[in-house]
């Protein structure tokens, strides 16, 4: 009779966890391994290159382990040499430190670790931190007119116009800066949004506007404010045109009498000459009337005579004489080269029209005409 073993009944689901504990224990050990090696070469290696002597930077390090919120100061940093290829890009140099000292720590650093920029507290600049170097901040008192309905931001451009007296009296505006930047509005720097409405504007009210400027132009806005009166224009930020003018009070009323006289003018066209005394058309000096032409209406809608002259004849009687005697030699000679076949014999001159009896005298002008020019010369 033969022995028969006893079977063994193996569960499958031990023997699948035991194995997989077996290879977590060998990737354990061989990864332990590893790092124990890549350690030992990398001190190797740092021993070697130490000994070569290669190039060190000094960077700042505690000298204790340092919590967060302890300020930077002398006595409880140092500086301390470490290779310069192993010193990270934000890592504060010796060199710099002036900059960071009284700067809090936001966390804490271990003795002897370098100091990096992000363990420090960010630094907030004020308004003067935002100015590039030579650049300056001026502020002027501006009104609701100045400021554009309050429309203006800070960012935008403006040009400033001077209105002030001149010598000869009256006053003048002429361009005095062009393209002057807007720091602020108020004390906002920054332009404002509706946030109800994306992407729109909102309006706030402010009395003062800052401007960018050099020390050269903040001391001509300075006498500029004392001379006259600034008047500030908002411009597009992508225009870069620049303009020259000069407007004074004189322009604006000599355009105005210039409208009126054009639509008088217009009106009562027929009959009606300017006169204009002192030589020019516009000016502080200007004197000018319009005045009728004596017996305009007998020559048609235009009102201009055909034949006015110039010069008044010494002695009327014999200029009418010669006149006619001229008038009739032109027409004896035309016959007379008609009659023998000249086609290109011109024709018998007529007769001189005669002036119209208005009351006028030899130069044309009428009692009434002639006491209106004294009226307007004494004047």
């Amino acid at each position: 009779m033969g022995l028969k073993l006893p079977s063994l009944h193996i569960n499958r689901t031990w023997l699948m966890l035991l194995a997989a504990i077996g290879l977590a224990l060998l990737a354990t050990f061989l990864t332990t391994r590893y790092l124990a090696s890549r350690e030992a070469s990398i001190e190797a290696e740092l021993a070697a290159r130490a000994q070569r002597g290669g190039p060190k930077v000094a960077v700042v390090v505690p000298i204790a382990d340092t919590p967060a919120g302890i300020v930077l100061g002398d006595n409880n940093v140092a500086a301390r040499e470490v290779a310069a290829d192993l010193v990270y890009p934000n890592a504060i140099l010796a060199n710099d430190f002036d900059k960071f000292k009284g700067q809090a720590l936001i966390k804490p650093v271990m003795k002897g670790r370098p100091l990096l920029k992000t363990d420090l507290k960010p630094e907030i600049a004020d308004f003067s931190g935002t100015l590039e170097d030579g650049i300056r901040a001026m502020t002027v008192d501006i009104d609701e007119l100045n400021a554009v309905a309050h429309m203006v931001q800070p960012g935008n451009r403006v040009d400033l116009m001077l209105a002030m007296q001149r010598d000869e009296g009256g006053q003048t505006v002429v361009p005095f800066m062009e393209r002057m930047k807007v720091l602020a509005t108020g004390q906002r720097i920054v332009q404002e949004a509706d946030e109800k409405t994306p992407g729109a504007r909102k309006t706030s009210t402010y009395s003062t506007l800052t401007l960018e400027v050099t020390p050269t132009q903040a001391g001509r806005l300075t006498l500029a404010q004392n001379i006259g009166k600034l008047r500030y224009v908002l411009r597009n930020e992508k225009d870069e045109g620049s303009v020259d003018f000069s407007v004074n009070a004189q322009n604006i009323f000599d355009e105005i009498s210039q409208r009126q006289r054009n639509a008088k003018r217009s009106t009562s066209l027929a009959g009606m000459v300017e006169y204009i005394i002192g030589g020019q058309r516009s000016g502080p000096s200007l004197k000018s009337t319009d005045v009728p032409v004596p017996g305009a209406s007998e020559y048609g809608t235009t009102g201009v005579p055909p034949l006015v002259p110039a010069i008044a004849p010494s002695n009327p009687a014999a200029a009418a004489a010669a006149a006619g005697n001229a008038a009739a030699g032109n027409a004896a000679a035309a016959a007379a080269m008609a009659a023998a076949g000249n086609p290109t014999a011109p024709a018998p001159a007529r007769a001189p029209a005669a002036a119209p009896a208005s009351g006028a005298d030899s130069s044309g002008l009428t009692p009434a005409m002639k006491a209106e020019l004294k009226t307007l010369i004494e004047k």
